[in-house]
């Protein structure tokens, strides 16, 4: 897989979750954070070619590259620390993922639960518009997610979902648990049903306004992780 981008490329040298095989990098970008690229790529022991500007056309597929790009290897995936824990599910647009990830990391969440399917096609994506961030989580593939709830129910954590209904409560008066584990749903298909009834508590957004509509995952994901963050701190 290649990957594009500054950010994108500083992320996987620096986090070791993958092999960096070689990068490309335009010999004309003299900044500090190319210059810091390339050192960091040394000390890695990391290949590398300077390009001239033009030849960056034949080995990049788009124009967003900004005079870098990285050959990597496939992702190694985490354990998780003793943290509030993530799990997306349901959620297939890249962007919509990628931003929920960056929102997590800004706001001190460190372990996510992904459903299990075939990240290659859009892991490039989720690298360059996380800015970084699907690298620098712990990130575990769920092969099983009824069972994987259940053992971090097993190990002290409380579940809770967003879930509009008569069942769920304001999330702006909860008190999360020590040890959290959210659930959080596409715009498609929401949570899984098994899913929802492992869940030991449904939380609910509510509005200033009439509005009828559900928010986004992201921006759903952006609400949790603020009050969180304000709780935790």
């Amino acid at each position: 897989m290649r990957v594009e981008g500054a950010i994108a490329v500083k992320a996987c040298i620096n986090n070791h979750k993958r092999e960096v095989k070689q990068i490309f990098i335009d010999s004309a970008k003299k900044t500090k954070d190319f210059n810091y690229i390339r050192k960091i790529a040394r000390e890695n022991d990391i290949e590398m070619k300077e390009t001239d500007t033009a030849s960056f056309s034949d080995i990049s597929s788009g124009r967003s590259h900004g005079g870098i790009i990285a050959e990597v290897g496939e992702r190694n995936y985490d354990e998780f620390n003793d943290g509030d824990v993530f799990f997306p599910d349901g959620i297939e647009d890249p962007f919509n993922l990628a931003y929920i990830l960056r929102t997590l990391y800004a706001f001190g969440i460190r372990n996510v639960l992904l459903p299990d399917k075939d990240y290659s096609s859009m892991e490039a994506q989720l690298l360059k518009s996380s800015a970084g961030a699907y690298e620098m989580l712990n990130i575990r593939i769920s092969k099983d997610p009824v069972n994987d709830v259940r053992s971090l129910k097993e190990k002290g954590y409380i579940t809770y979902a967003l879930k509009r209904g008569d069942d769920a409560t304001d999330i702006f008066n909860e008190v999360f648990a020590p040890k959290s584990l959210f659930l959080l749903g596409g715009e498609k298909r929401g949570i899984s049903a098994a899913l929802i009834e492992e869940c030991d508590k449904y939380l609910y957004i509510p509005y200033g306004s009439d509005f009828r509509n559900s928010l986004n995952a992201s921006a759903a994901a952006d609400v949790v992780a603020t009050l969180l963050f304000a709780q935790r701190k």
